[in-house]
């Protein structure tokens, strides 16, 4: 069999160049993984929710301040027990919210501001609630 003269060479595919090919996809993939991830695990619309909710613990007296670098927050008792357990809950996952914002890790520890005993914790996965 003879070959006509308008028919092009094949040139022999080279596994390397494919390799090649293949691994900076999938390296360029990984990168715009990492690039868009975001920084945190919160949903964006909580973090404006949390933020409020921490002002008006303060303005109510329910909080008297809180320090996200020491996962503190110390609480007016008598305030504070006028909650109810619903509330408290939400409360201290606000808390918790506000200082992952801050960067300070997704964790909070309550305080009786007179007594400086604990009387709620989160620790970013288990929440405990104090009588």
């Amino acid at each position: 069999m003879t070959e006509s003269p308008n028919t092009p060479d094949k040139r022999p595919t080279n596994p390397l160049g494919v390799i090649v090919a293949l691994g900076a996809l999938g390296l360029l993939l990984v990168l715009l993984f990492f690039q868009s991830s975001p920084k945190n695990d919160l949903p964006m619309d909580q973090l404006p929710m949390a933020k409020a909710l921490v002002d008006n613990m303060m303005t109510n007296g329910v909080l008297v301040n809180y320090d996200c670098l020491q996962s503190t927050a110390w609480v007016n008792r008598a305030v504070w027990d006028k909650s109810n357990r619903e509330q408290k809950r939400n409360m201290v996952l606000g808390l918790a919210t506000v200082c992952e914002t801050q960067h300070a890790g997704y964790r909070i520890s309550v305080l009786d501001y007179d007594t400086k005993k604990e009387i709620a914790a989160f620790n970013g996965k288990r929440l405990v609630l104090g009588p």
